[in-house]
């Protein structure tokens, strides 16, 4: 590996408006890559979000992941299908197996868990609906331990 080029083990992306609205990072700690939604974003912007968090797991090889939807208020449970297609393989190649979904009750963010959980996302890799954060991260780190 040339020495510029380190694992990314962290990633921030910008919505249309120029705010960040995703960002998603390693823990090595923990060894749980976490990546929390804020604010709003446009179709695009949440696949080019994925498409960014996607190096991070690719790098780290973590299996255990944490999304936070808690502070994200823009409807995504319409880009599960291109999650599915896109997403998936990719996610499922880089070593994903455990999906820990965080969301405020009912919001766009749980219908969107919802949909992964019933889905052929949560047919490949273990899903878990949660609306606590603290919650999602003890389910992560007990299946680290199992």
């Amino acid at each position: 590996m040339h020495p510029l080029e380190a694992p990314v083990l962290s990633r921030e992306v910008q919505n249309i408006f120029g705010r960040v609205f995703y960002r998603i990072e390693y823990h090595e700690r923990t060894n749980i890559v976490e990546a929390t939604w804020y604010g709003a974003a446009t179709q695009q912007d949440l696949k080019n979000a994925v498409v960014a968090g996607l190096a991070v797991h690719e790098h780290s090889r973590c299996a255990y992941r944490l999304n936070d939807n808690t502070g994200f208020s823009g409807p995504w449970s319409d880009a599960v299908a291109w999650l599915e297609e896109e997403w998936l393989p990719r996610a499922y190649a880089a070593g994903i197996r455990y999906l820990a979904h965080v969301a405020r009750p009912g919001s766009f963010g749980e219908q969107g868990g919802e949909a992964m959980l019933r889905g052929k996302i949560g047919s490949q890799v273990e899903v878990a609906l949660f609306t606590d954060k603290a919650a999602a991260a003890a389910w992560l780190t007990a299946k680290q331990k199992a």
